[in-house]
């Protein structure tokens, strides 16, 4: 099955919180899990597809939208945990990667490689 890396208890982990599912009755893996932090006045939003691999992310001040991606069949997703550092790794493509973390501050960072 081409599914994203991360386990369900991954992305609870690295948010924080249980995910608002689109489809009721149907399980995480088939289903698009919405996950929303907020720190301050900083909100991200990321909606997840296991199945599919596709990924919605906006990052908003207040009611102001600073970033935005959508993309679909990503490569892949991956949790690393070092140390009380947790980072959400979203590979685009074999060239293209964004670096999500949390805490201390809301951050996204896009890796682009020859």
């Amino acid at each position: 099955m081409n599914k994203i890396s991360p386990e369900e208890l991954d992305l609870l982990t690295f948010f924080e919180c249980e995910p608002k599912l689109r489809d009721e009755g149907v399980p995480w893996l088939y289903n698009d899990a919405l996950y929303e932090f907020s720190l301050n006045e900083i909100s991200l939003s990321c909606a997840i597809a296991p199945s599919d691999k596709d990924v919605r992310l906006i990052l908003s001040q207040k009611t102001t939208v600073i970033y935005e991606l959508y993309a679909m069949s990503v490569a892949d997703i991956r949790y690393h945990k070092e140390g009380n550092t947790e980072t959400l790794e979203i590979e685009l493509n074999e060239k293209d990667r964004l670096w999500v973390r949390l805490k201390p501050a809301i951050t996204i960072k896009h890796e682009a490689r020859e």
